[in-house]
């Protein structure tokens, strides 16, 4: 069970021994990642909790959220993990400015904001010394091939995978790259060019305030470990 689904699991237990009367809706783009969840949370034995499953993009529980069966239901929106971290800062701010069409006065937001920005520490932690978070990268490529239809056109053995912290922009990203000229669906790539593949911003203290600042958010509580490099 991932630390996500553990503290999901802990939260509906306290609701669920309060004697909440409360409805949980989980949202994800994979179906197959949507009933692993709810293979992993007891929802047989809840009397006061209720667990739904919503397949879809975040954009999608937005709009889902407009419709009018929920619109005018107190709501918490949990965002946990630090996926945040994956937008652009501005595109950050702009996302969830546009819950603020979805939550009424006293509706909360609970969203998970990785700090870190030990370079060494955010290094090691998206560059394992056994490659696990490269062969994941490297498995979209296995899977652009299914999309593409052509089980060849990224030949796995020819890419490697590198991982960089960026001090300045305060993020890593990590890049898929040919370790030879290669062609791709009609495209040629250079030997050593690169493609962005994933990036992950880390938030200081300022920029938390910025981001409640551009987003019209009211920070009301911080839940955080001792380091204060991570925190809800």
């Amino acid at each position: 069970m991932n630390s996500n689904l553990r503290k999901v699991n802990i939260l509906l237990q306290a609701i669920e021994r309060a004697g909440k009367d409360v409805e949980y809706y989980a949202l994800d783009l994979s179906l197959i990642e949507l009933r692993r969840t709810f293979d992993q949370i007891p929802i047989s034995g809840y009397k006061h909790v209720k667990c739904f499953g919503l397949y879809g993009t975040y954009d999608q529980g937005l709009e889902w959220l407009k419709s009018k069966h929920v619109s005018g239901k107190p709501k918490t929106i949990l965002w946990l993990g630090s996926s945040l971290g994956n937008f652009k800062r501005p595109d950050a701010a702009q996302f969830l400015a546009k819950f603020q069409d979805v939550l009424q006065p006293g509706d909360t937001l609970l969203v998970g904001i990785d700090s870190c920005k030990d370079p060494d520490r955010v290094y090691h932690a998206y560059n394992d010394s056994q490659g696990i978070t490269h062969k994941f990268i490297l498995n979209g490529l296995k899977h652009a091939n299914q999309i593409l239809g052509k089980g060849n056109s990224f030949n796995i053995e020819d890419w490697q995978v590198i991982g960089e912290y960026d001090i300045q922009a305060g993020r890593h990203h990590a890049f898929v790259s040919p370790l030879k000229d290669v062609v791709v669906d009609g495209v040629e790539i250079s030997k050593g060019e690169r493609i962005r593949i994933e990036e992950s911003y880390k938030y200081s203290r300022e920029e938390i305030e910025k981001l409640w600042g551009d987003s019209e958010f009211a920070e009301s509580s911080v839940w955080s470990n001792e380091k204060g490099d991570y925190g809800e």
